[in-house]
């Protein structure tokens, strides 16, 4: 009856393994294969127009303090 229940519990142990290494490898995967796209701010403000902020590289709406509007 021993040797029953030892068994039992090496199962439920090893099925709870395989569930937890199976979902561990599935949020693995999808979080490999996410789909990133680029924030609301830059892709409206390309699509706008704006002023070339050479500092940054990117179009924007000209009030960055510190950027550089105008060649030099």
């Amino acid at each position: 009856m021993k040797n029953f229940f030892k068994h039992t519990v090496g199962v439920l142990l090893q099925g709870g393994r395989f569930i937890i290494t199976f979902l561990a490898q599935a949020v693995r995967l999808l979080a490999r294969s996410a789909q990133t796209s680029p924030a609301d701010d830059e892709l409206s403000s390309s699509i706008r127009g704006g002023v070339l902020n050479y500092r940054t590289g990117k179009f924007d709406d000209g009030n960055d303090p510190a950027g550089w509007y105008e060649r030099d």
